[in-house]
């Protein structure tokens, strides 16, 4: 069925249709950063400050308000950041949570029961393993595909997930383009993990 109106999918306001990969002159020269980190939680995240953080749950059409994908409300969301130029056809999230929560430690890096045909992968991330997977969904003219990170750490379940969503734009009339493709979405959301750290060296 054919969408009547467009959804919002928790993404920042758009700027224009620059291509990822070709900044602004605004843009030129060293990027700034900014540094998160959670008082009760031995992680911080340094990343480009042109990267919006939203401080609320996205209200969308795959989002549950859960602290990760594939999982319940036993934990905590600590960071979600708006990949720049996002909008309802496409939006780039990168989401950081947590939980301490027994089935949630037992369960931390177990493969989902819809994960895509690729097997699990290792990789490091903050100098601690951490097992990588994709997930993906769609329905009703929207799409999400997710690359999932997870790691037990300290008797914590880190889990990052890189979120690429967002409706077909040749649902509208006119046809809307997308921001920037899925594939050069996932890569700059991919960056932010190498500013993950645990300070406390554990």
């Amino acid at each position: 069925m054919l969408l009547a109106a467009p959804l919002v999918l928790g993404a920042c306001q758009a700027h224009g249709p620059d291509q990822m990969g070709s900044p602004r002159p605004a843009d030129r020269g060293a990027p700034t950063t900014t540094t998160f980190s959670a008082p009760d939680h031995e992680i911080a995240v340094t990343y480009d400050a042109t990267f919006e953080r939203l401080d609320a749950p996205e209200d969308g059409y795959f989002d549950n308000g859960s602290w990760a994908s594939e999982a319940g409300d036993d934990g905590e969301r600590l960071l979600t950041l708006s990949l720049p130029d996002s909008d309802e056809i496409t939006t780039g999230l990168w989401r950081l949570g947590t939980s301490r929560n027994a089935r949630a430690l037992e369960t931390c890096t177990d493969e989902p029961s819809d994960m895509s045909s690729a097997a699990p992968e290792t990789v490091r991330i903050g100098g601690h393993d951490f097992v990588s997977f994709t997930v993906g969904d769609a329905g009703m003219s929207h799409f999400q595909s997710i690359h999932a990170y997870r790691a037990v750490v300290d008797d914590t379940c880190y889990a990052i997930d890189l979120i690429v969503q967002g409706t077909r734009g040749d649902v509208y009339d006119p046809p809307r383009p997308a921001p920037f493709s899925q594939d050069a979405a996932m890569a700059r959301l991919r960056t932010i993990n190498t500013g993950v750290s645990f300070p406390s060296g554990h």
